[in-house]
């Protein structure tokens, strides 16, 4: 029994220990142009970009209230490799958002479907 309660005990610690690697993070950025994330076309503004550390799950919301949730996938730059910001790339005269860097994460690659008509 009480090297159950030892053990419980161990557990718990490593969980809570484990807290700061699950945080989500956030990243605030302010996109001069319009551009597509996923299928969504998106405006020119401000917005509040959070990723969801264990999942890979990405929000991307913007002062208006309009949200995107994307599923990201790991990205080529390490952590604290290059400086925090988005990547975009331009197909067919359209800005895409390829991926995210957040700092002292590594990066993230961004789904880029077939745009949305």
């Amino acid at each position: 029994m009480k090297s159950l309660k030892l053990t419980c005990a161990a557990l718990g610690l490593s969980v809570l220990s484990m807290m700061p690697l699950m945080a989500d993070s956030y990243l605030n950025v302010n996109v001069p142009y319009p551009f597509v994330a996923g299928k969504v076309r998106l405006p020119a503004g401000a917005y509040t970009i959070q990723e969801e550390t264990l999942t890979g799950v990405v929000t991307i919301r913007n002062s208006a209230g309009k949200t995107v949730v994307l599923l990201s996938g790991p990205g080529f730059g390490t952590a604290g490799s290059v400086s925090p910001g988005l990547t975009f790339v331009n197909v067919h005269g359209e800005m895409v958002l390829t991926s995210l860097q957040e700092e002292e994460r590594p990066s993230r690659t961004l789904p880029a479907h077939g745009l949305a008509q």
